[in-house]
């Protein structure tokens, strides 16, 4: 349903949607080369049981070959660096299954990391979030990079629920079937503020 990239943008089209005193870029930049290239690509999805799947990918290159003990050598085109994760959330973001998988990483012990990661089930995602997962999957048992990844995988639950909360709501309204009548949708709305209250500043609860 939702999907973040962090990296450079596959296939998508900016939008300016702001006035014209805003930058729309970065500032140009000094003389560089690229060396090392991460891609994050998040996406929510809705199941047909009521439930939500989350899944996450991570890739990292570098754009030079170099040595490795146990690739023996690794090229441009080669991740070093791929992991697959997905989170099945309930409405109340309480999470009910955790998949991971090392695909490839620097060393053959890597993927045992995924063996930890079911500890997430039972968790509910909201505040105090990364402190759990840090205790559930991270330290000597974890993987640095999946226990990172939990960090958007939270971001794109709440998107992708609350998101999909509001489609139905407006297909039903469209339909002549309110599904809810004001009073609910009054408190659906109270539900959303307050579980991202203070999370950024268009959820400041003092404006500034």
């Amino acid at each position: 349903l939702r999907a973040c990239v962090f990296g450079q943008h596959r296939n998508s089209k900016m939008e300016y949607l702001y006035d014209n005193d805003r930058p729309t870029d970065l500032s140009k930049p000094a003389d560089r080369e690229e060396v090392h290239n991460r891609r994050i690509y998040c996406n929510g999805f809705v199941r047909r049981d009521g439930l939500f799947d989350i899944e996450a990918e991570l890739t990292d290159h570098k754009t030079y070959s170099f040595p490795s003990d146990f690739h023996g050598k690794v090229t441009p085109d080669m991740p070093f660096h791929h992991m697959k994760v997905r989170l099945t959330i309930s409405r109340d973001f309480v999470i009910t299954a955790a998949e991971a998988v090392t695909i490839a990483a620097p060393y053959a012990i890597c993927p045992m990391a995924n063996n930890v990661f079911a500890n997430l089930v039972g968790i509910q995602i909201g505040p105090g979030w990364r402190r759990r997962v840090s205790v559930a999957i991270g330290g000597q048992h974890g993987c640095t990079h999946i226990t990172e990844l939990m960090g958007p995988v939270a971001t794109i639950a709440y998107q992708t629920r609350y998101g999909e909360e509001s489609r139905q709501r407006r297909r039903l309204k469209k339909n002549g079937k309110p599904g809810t009548d004001n009073a609910k949708d009054a408190i659906s709305r109270h539900s959303r503020t307050q579980a991202l209250a203070n999370s950024c500043v268009g959820y400041a609860v003092e404006k500034t």
